[in-house]
C-alpha cells in the first residue's frame, strides 16, 4: 500500500467512525428563553424517538397589576426546574411533550397610599402582597426540534401549559396613622386577603412558551 493510500484509507476511517459518532450522540447542552425565563437545558437520547430533557429557569422582573382596587407594584420572579420526555411521534422535529416543573414562580406587590381601599374601609396604609402557585406542576406541550439528530447546532421552541392549580395570596399591611383599632384594621386585612384569593383562583394555568438553541456532544 502506498503512502498516499495509506492516509487516504486513514481519512476514510476517521470520517466514517466520526460520522457514527456524530449520529450516534446522546446528549445535548442548550439555553432558552420565554415565559418561563432564561434557562439552561440538558437533553439525552433514550431511543430515536424518545428525549428526556431537564432545564433550570429564573428571570426577575418589575410589573405593576391592579387587585381589588388596589395598584400594587410588582415583581414577578421566575424560579423553576422541569424534567419532561419528548416523543417524535414521525421520527423527525414534531414532538409531544409532557412531564413536570418545580415551580417556585412568584409574585411580589407593595402598595402605599393615603387611600387605600383595604376591606370595606379606607386607610392611609402600606400593603404587601405575596402570591405564589403550587410547587409540583404536571406539564403538556408540542414543540418542534430534535437536538440530537441532525447538525450540532439546533434550535427549537415549546408551546404548553404547566397545570399549578390556583394561586395563593398572602397580605400583610401597616395602617400608618394610628387612629383605627388594631383588631378592626386586622379583620379589613383578612378580609381584603379572601377577596384577593378568590379573585385570582381562576389562574390555575401558566402558559410556556419558550425556543432555545442546544449543542449535541
Amino acid at each position: 500500500m502506498t503512502k498516499a493510500a495509506g492516509v487516504s484509507g486513514l481519512g476514510l476511517c476517521l470520517l466514517v467512525f466520526g460520522g457514527v459518532a456524530h449520529a450516534d450522540s446522546a446528549f445535548g447542552m442548550g439555553l432558552k428563553a420565554g415565559t418561563t425565563g432564561f434557562g439552561i437545558e440538558a437533553v439525552y437520547g433514550l431511543s430515536d424517538k424518545w428525549n428526556l430533557r431537564g432545564a433550570l429557569n429564573g428571570f426577575s422582573y418589575d410589573t405593576d397589576f391592579e387587585e381589588e382596587g388596589i395598584d400594587y407594584d410588582a415583581d414577578l420572579r421566575l424560579r423553576s426546574a422541569s424534567m419532561m420526555v419528548d416523543w417524535h411521534v414521525f421520527d423527525g422535529g414534531f414532538r409531544l411533550s409532557a412531564g413536570a416543573f418545580s415551580n417556585r414562580n412568584k409574585l411580589v406587590g407593595v402598595a402605599e397610599a393615603d387611600d387605600l381601599e383595604i376591606g370595606d374601609n379606607i386607610y392611609a396604609a402600606r400593603a404587601e402582597v405575596d402570591i405564589d402557585w403550587r410547587r409540583f406542576a404536571p406539564y403538556a406541550g408540542i414543540g418542534w426540534g430534535n437536538s440530537l439528530k441532525g447538525g450540532r447546532l439546533s434550535f427549537s421552541t415549546d408551546l404548553g401549559v404547566m397545570f399549578t392549580g390556583s394561586p395563593t395570596a398572602r397580605l400583610t399591611a401597616t395602617e400608618r396613622s394610628g387612629a383605627v383599632d388594631p383588631a378592626d384594621f386586622e379583620a379589613d386585612v383578612r378580609r381584603e386577603e379572601a377577596n384577593l384569593n378568590d379573585e385570582i383562583s381562576d389562574v390555575k394555568y401558566w402558559p410556556v412558551l419558550t425556543v432555545g438553541v442546544t449543542y449535541r456532544f
